[in-house]
C-alpha cells in the first residue's frame, strides 16, 4: 500500500507569513510624526528639495534614503551609511529567511529569522539613542510594532518545521 508522505502545513504558513511580514515592515511607516508638526501642518513646504508631508510617516528603506541624500557632513556621512547598513541586512536577512522558509528549512529560517531581528534592534537603539524617535517629533509607527510580530510568527513557524521533521524521522 502506498503511503503519501504529509507534511504539516501550519508551520510553512507560519514562516512565509513571518518573514514577508518581516520584509513588509521595512517598507510601513517606522516612524510618525507628530499631529503638531510641521510634517502635518503644511505638508507641501519644501527644504532641501524633500516635501515636508513625505516626512510625516517614514519608513525604514526612506530613513535611509534619506539620510543617504541629505549627509553633507563627515558625521552626517557616518550616520548615513549605519543606517543604510543596518536596514539592508534587515531587508536581505528577512528575503533569506522568506527563502528558507519557502524551502521548508527551519534552521536556516529561524538563523535569519534571529539575524534580522538582532540588526533590527541595532536600528531601534541607534534611532532612539540618538533621539530620532520617541521624542516630540515621531512616534513609532506600525512597522516597527508589526516586526515584532512577524519575527515571533517566523520565529515559531521555523521552531515547529525544524520539531515536524524530527518527529517524521
Amino acid at each position: 500500500m502506498n503511503t503519501i508522505e504529509r507534511k504539516p502545513l501550519w508551520p510553512l504558513v507560519l514562516s512565509i507569513a513571518g518573514s514577508a511580514l518581516m520584509l513588509l515592515s521595512v517598507f510601513l511607516p517606522y516612524a510618525s510624526a507628530a499631529d503638531d508638526t510641521i510634517f502635518r501642518r503644511s505638508p507641501d513646504v519644501v527644504s532641501d528639495g524633500v516635501r515636508a508631508g513625505d516626512l510625516a510617516d517614514v519608513s525604514m528603506f526612506d530613513f535611509a534614503r534619506l539620510y543617504r541624500r541629505m549627509a553633507s557632513s563627515s558625521v552626517q556621512r557616518a550616520q548615513a551609511t549605519v543606517t543604510t547598513v543596518l536596514v539592508v541586512a534587515i531587508a536581505c536577512a528577512a528575503v533569506l529567511a522568506l527563502v528558507f522558509a519557502l524551502l521548508r528549512k527551519g534552521v536556516p529560517t529561524i538563523v535569519f529569522t534571529v539575524v534580522a531581528f538582532a540588526a533590527f534592534l541595532a536600528f531601534n537603539w541607534d534611532f532612539s539613542d540618538r533621539g530620532v524617535v520617541g521624542g516630540d517629533t515621531y512616534g513609532l509607527g506600525f512597522g516597527y510594532y508589526l516586526f515584532f510580530v512577524a519575527a515571533a510568527i517566523a520565529l515559531a513557524g521555523g521552531i515547529w518545521t525544524v520539531v515536524a521533521k524530527r518527529r517524521a524521522r
